[in-house]
């Protein structure tokens, strides 16, 4: 059975760690093994400044592209030797010529396709899985280099997104796993064909979403999401110093997660593997003593106490709320699709909703540099309405953050947002919006930008810490009674 690793550009980085990542492939004692990587770290960005560099005419572009082939020559040097250094040298001066021609087209013409664009980002973890394959090999294992734009093909779903073609992408896989039979393939992440067999990408953090996609279409025993942390946090541990590392999650509590900010997966990772009921580890390299998150179809092992319902809090800042109001929306049919019509044609992302049950106000949050389109564009909508007075005020409330709660228990445990809602008013949080979802997976509140840390902490405090509370009496403070009040003042704040 197949088990399927993906490795980040932080893991392929310096030639000592994609041997490091050799080593940990070879460590795996699954039957057949497939490793998706990513480029080496920093390349994606470079590459994608060059095609910037390229369609601006700065002619820097080709300083740019020398620094990419000396980093990705001298690694090979440092890693590989003999018959397999030639070759990779030999691969990586074709593409650097092949890429220079196309970079100077971009230059003359002041533009790039996004089909070009594409093409040229995706070297990268060419590269990065061309040196990863010669490495394996060095041990002797028999190791088959994968091109999935060759295997794995996607059709467009909207602005920066794609869709797998399952079952073209599955025909494929077929006829190439004929040719290549070797028990380790190590496989590009990131890239991908459309149906015409143009080179394309799947978009910002598609290496995670290839590992599952390919997880699926192999029917994997799991998927292993390789890191630098040791696992998924209960919070931010920049913002939450007494974070701790989850155990497991469910697909609901991860891809909640996801959505909002926390840095666990790209929310559509979650999808090829969750109709598989396919297990995915997030695991770090650096720490291989560390047994990392689980995430899985229903964690079996949880407490069945109160506070555990709530797995973790993410939080979003730089958000905007904006306040349509007015009694004349109340019953009135369409008010809320010709607002989200206007919102659509500026482009905004609406991150959350809350609508009086009275249908007499209707908030939504978007971040804060759309938030003076979406406005001008409502008032444009709204104009007659606004002028009547059946809308009062399209009004926006800037420096807004969103705290989230996620937890699938909480659908089914009474008393979650009392005590969500008491561990902020104890903090002295203003909550300026509040949304709930049917499936009660989260609860999400908005509140000040300059409280969010504030509110994050007291949040996770109550549900991930001591359960209970001490009333301490200070009689007749002095100077040791009033540095304690003050210390206590300032760990509140």
């Amino acid at each position: 059975m197949w088990s399927v690793h993906k490795f980040g550009g932080t893991c392929m980085g310096t030639p000592q760690r994609i041997q490091n990542v050799a080593d940990v492939v070879l460590g795996d004692s699954s039957e057949r093994k497939l490793i998706i990587v990513s480029a080496m770290s920093k390349v994606t960005d470079m590459m994608y400044s060059l095609v910037h560099k390229a369609q601006s005419r700065d002619d820097s572009y080709t300083e740019e592209l020398d620094k990419v082939f000396e980093k990705h020559m001298a690694a090979a040097k440092d890693l590989l030797d003999g018959e397999n250094l030639a070759r990779f040298l030999s691969q990586l001066h074709s593409d650097i010529s092949n890429l220079r021609a196309m970079l100077r087209a971009i230059y003359i013409a002041g533009h790039a396709t996004e089909s070009f664009s594409e093409f040229v980002v995706g070297h990268g973890e060419l590269w990065s899985s061309q040196m990863l394959s010669y490495a394996v090999q060095k041990s002797g294992a028999s190791c088959s280099w994968m091109d999935t734009r060759e295997v794995l093909v996607v059709k467009p779903s909207g602005p920066d997104m794609v869709d797998p073609d399952y079952v073209e992408s599955e025909k494929r896989l077929e006829k190439w796993f004929s040719r290549q039979p070797a028990e380790i393939i190590v496989a590009t992440g990131f890239i991908a064909s459309t149906a015409e067999n143009i080179p394309t990408t799947l978009k910002r953090d598609g290496s995670d979403f290839s590992a599952a996609i390919i997880g699926s279409l192999v029917r994997a025993r799991q998927v292993t999401i390789w890191t630098d942390v040791d696992g998924v946090f209960s919070a931010d541990p920049r913002k939450v110093s007494e974070a701790v590392i989850l155990s497991t999650l469910s697909y609901q509590e991860a891809w909640e997660m996801s959505y909002f900010g926390a840095n666990v997966l790209h929310p559509r990772t979650i999808i090829p593997v969750m109709k598989d009921n396919i297990p995915i580890v997030i695991r770090n390299m650096f720490n291989l003593s560390a047994p990392g998150t689980v995430i899985c179809k229903q964690p079996a092992n949880e407490d069945a106490d109160l506070d555990a319902c709530v797995k973790s809090f993410a939080t979003i800042d730089k958000l905007a709320l904006v306040n349509v109001e007015g009694t004349g929306m109340a019953g009135v049919p369409g008010t809320s699709s010709a607002i989200f019509s206007a919102v659509k044609e500026v482009g905004a992302n609406v991150i959350m909703i809350s609508q009086a049950s009275s249908e007499h106000s209707i908030c939504f949050a978007v971040p804060e540099k759309e938030v003076a389109a979406v406005s001008a564009a409502l008032h444009v909508r709204f104009r007659e309405a606004l002028a009547a007075g059946r809308l009062s005020k399209v009004e926006v409330i800037h420096d807004c953050s969103i705290l989230a709660a996620v937890g699938l228990r909480m659908a089914s445990t009474p008393g979650v947002s009392a005590i969500l809602f008491d561990a902020l008013a104890k903090a002295n949080i203003n909550v300026r919006a509040i949304a709930q979802g049917c499936s009660e997976y989260n609860i999400t509140v908005v509140l000040k930008q300059e409280d969010c840390v504030r509110a994050l902490r007291a949040a996770h405090s109550r549900f991930f810490l001591s359960k209970t509370t001490l009333a301490i009496g200070v009689i007749g403070p002095g100077l040791i009674g009033a540095t304690l009040l003050n210390q206590l003042r300032d760990q509140v704040s």
